[in-house]
């Protein structure tokens, strides 16, 4: 893909920013303290039984439903602690080969094009009824600790709009909170009458799955606390 491609991404992308944002919002407290056992860490983002809920190794989640123009979109941000160093954690994120595995009803990814520090996958995610394929571009953030996404609209896509984040934060013991953020837009149709809910639920799963997928691999590797 050429840098005019690359460019033409980035600006789509950045008319999403709005989107972006807010789901950053719900998480920006959280870059400065994160949930750990030491009481000194609670982080003022988390209410108490949220934070009581991560340190026992469940995972907390915030759906979020919202319209903005002709777009209607679900999804939410998630939270989930996991026992692996930050870097085994990111590095397993940013491998496509993995997603399969690591991300919820993902039935394939592939990695089309990367360049200019933009890497462009397709997906096809779904179940035993209905299926979407689309592709995502993918960009790792100057903090070193995110991973964003948004729907790359060249591409043949069965949704009509995505984005969002991964982000994976190191705590003082030596484990990772993963954060996952998505807003999706199944656009009109059946498919958003009879799966609408189901696939929001399924994408505030993700570092929940993200985390059984890493953890014995971190394990293995000698990388879990």
């Amino acid at each position: 893909m050429n840098q005019r491609n690359f460019s033409t991404m980035r600006l789509a992308a950045a008319r999403s920013l709005w989107g972006f944002g807010l789901a950053l919002a719900l998480t920006a407290s959280a870059q400065a303290a994160s949930p750990s056992s030491a009481a000194s860490a609670a982080p003022r983002a988390f209410a108490k039984a949220e934070r009581q809920a991560l340190e026992q190794g469940a995972m907390v989640s915030r759906p979020l439903r919202f319209e903005h123009g002709s777009g209607s979109y679900v999804g939410g941000v998630s939270y989930q602690v996991v026992d692996a160093r930050p870097e085994l954690v990111l590095a397993a994120l940013s491998d496509v080969a993995n997603w399969p595995e690591a991300l919820p009803r993902t039935k394939s990814a592939r990695l089309l094009a990367a360049d200019h520090g933009v890497s462009r996958v397709e997906l096809v995610q779904g179940g035993s009824f209905v299926e979407a394929r689309y592709a995502v571009m993918l960009e790792r953030a100057g903090d070193g600790e995110t991973i964003r996404f948004w729907l790359d609209p060249t591409h043949p896509h069965d949704i009509r709009d995505v984005w969002g984040f991964f982000r994976v934060q190191a705590l003082p013991d030596g484990r990772a909170l993963i954060t996952v953020a998505a807003a999706l837009d199944l656009g009109e149709g059946l498919a958003r009458m009879l799966f609408e809910d189901n696939i929001a639920s399924m994408m505030l799963r993700a570092p929940s799955k993200i985390r059984a997928f890493v953890e014995p691999r971190a394990l293995a590797l000698g990388g879990a606390r």
